[in-house]
């Protein structure tokens, strides 16, 4: 554990953390305090960890996306935050508004934000002005609905923009609160959209599926696949499941699915090692807001995986990774410690 915000009254919930070199890592998050105010905070670091510094944040932030160590942007609550100095200083763009989820740029001066409802935006000089996305196929979707496009990745000309459709039945009340209604509720399909790209974004095509859980993270592999991580949050037999998928694949292929592991997030790195972080569900119901132990796990293949040890402090519902490379892994809980990878040579 290389930092742990430990102040009565209040908690850290870190909501992502990115880390584009050795040295410098960005974590951001909002501190909740006993009357249920809420602020946004980053935490920056230029010595590997060693020092940890607070930045102010005017919002709350929702995801990160670093492009080198000085450039990066927040999406958060009510707006897309730039920075280039490291996340050391912070000032809001103009012609993105709230609703945008993940940003994703490509190179210093192409890029995306993506979001609800049915935000595909892209700019083409370097996040000074957005349009809409250039030739966004159509999706059929009723009056009452709108897709939500939470998760994006490329790799070379190839790219994945993947989100879900939300209606007016989308969201229940956590089984946790009633939990014998609860118990007797069973996972609803929901409708997965697609949008791909194999020529860098000049044109793209769309592809609608019908999957149980909630889309949580989205990755592309090499061979032209995607690793996608679902969630339960009612009853299931699983707390999630992580999935390689593949258009014209007639199935998903699950690669990591355990009964008592809640898987929530994962990295692939260049190198062909993943990482998956998880906790041990309290109980029954994968939606108890009770902190469970941090599992970290590893894999060279995508079929043997390898239970790192971590350490015995950490506790969370959920962690997000970030890495450099894999000797140099990240992990922040929503409880507020940050934690790295330390080898012994075993």
């Amino acid at each position: 554990m290389q930092f742990y915000y430990n102040k009565d009254q209040s908690i850290l919930d870190f909501r992502d953390l990115q880390c584009p070199s050795v040295q410098r890592c960005i974590a951001a998050g909002v501190v909740v305090e006993k009357n249920d105010h809420e602020k946004g905070t980053v935490l920056v670091t230029s010595d590997g960890g060693k020092q940890w510094s607070f930045v102010e944040f005017k919002d709350r932030p929702l995801s990160m996306f670093f492009l080198n160590e000085s450039t990066g942007w927040i999406a958060a609550e009510h707006g897309v935050w730039e920075t280039e100095e490291s996340g050391r200083t912070w000032k809001k763009l103009e012609g993105l508004k709230k609703g945008i989820q993940r940003i994703y740029f490509t190179s210093q001066s192409h890029g995306y934000a993506i979001g609800y409802p049915n935000a595909l935006y892209e700019t083409t000089d370097g996040a000074k002005t957005w349009s809409k996305l250039a030739a966004t196929p159509e999706v059929t979707l009723a009056k009452s609905e709108a897709v939500s496009y939470d998760c994006i990745d490329f790799m070379g000309n190839h790219g994945l923009i993947m989100g879900r459709v939300i209606g007016p039945e989308s969201d229940r009340l956590p089984a946790w609160i009633d939990p014998q209604q609860g118990a007797r509720r069973r996972e609803r399909k929901s409708i997965v959209v697609g949008i791909e790209t194999f020529d860098g974004g000049k044109s793209w095509k769309s592809n609608t599926a019908t999957a149980y859980g909630s889309l949580a993270e989205m990755r592309l592999l090499s061979n032209g696949a995607a690793l996608v991580l679902f969630q339960y949050k009612d009853t299931y037999t699983v707390p999630s499941d992580l999935l390689k998928v593949k258009v014209g694949l007639k199935s998903p292929e699950s690669v990591f699915s355990e009964h008592d592991r809640a898987v929530t997030d994962f990295l692939l790195l260049p190198a062909g090692d993943t990482f998956v972080a998880s906790v041990v569900p309290p109980g029954n119901s994968n939606q108890v807001p009770i902190p469970g132990k941090l599992k970290i796990l590893r894999s060279k293949n995508l079929k043997v995986w390898v239970e790192m040890d971590a350490d015995y402090r950490a506790v969370a519902q959920r962690a997000v990774l970030a890495a450099v490379d894999a000797h140099h892994v990240w992990a922040a809980t929503d409880t507020g410690m940050i934690l790295n990878l330390v080898e012994t040579g075993n």
